[in-house]
């Protein structure tokens, strides 16, 4: 899952840079694609790299960079959420 080679391989977990605001967490799949507003990323392109590599887009539009999982980067890649707190309920939290 999480590696320690210099270059990514099949099953590695990558963090997808799109812009400071959008990341994404993937795990690389042979056959499969990454499709976004930047561009179409095949998995099996992606593979042999090294981490921290600046991949432009199969049409030539936009580019990404696939970066090793930190903890810093799995938490702005995760989905956060919102949740509303009553004073109420503030005791039970």
């Amino acid at each position: 899952m999480f590696s320690q080679a210099r270059e990514i391989a099949a099953g590695d977990v990558v963090i997808v840079w799109f812009t400071r605001e959008s990341l994404k967490a993937i795990t690389i799949t042979p056959g499969e694609e990454l499709n976004g507003r930047f561009g179409a990323y095949r998995h099996a392109d992606l593979i042999g790299k090294p981490f921290g590599s600046k991949i432009g887009s199969r049409n030539g539009k936009g580019f990404i960079y696939v970066l090793r999982p930190t903890p810093e980067l799995w938490t702005l890649a995760l989905p956060h959420r919102t949740q509303i707190l009553y004073v109420a309920d503030i005791a039970f939290v």
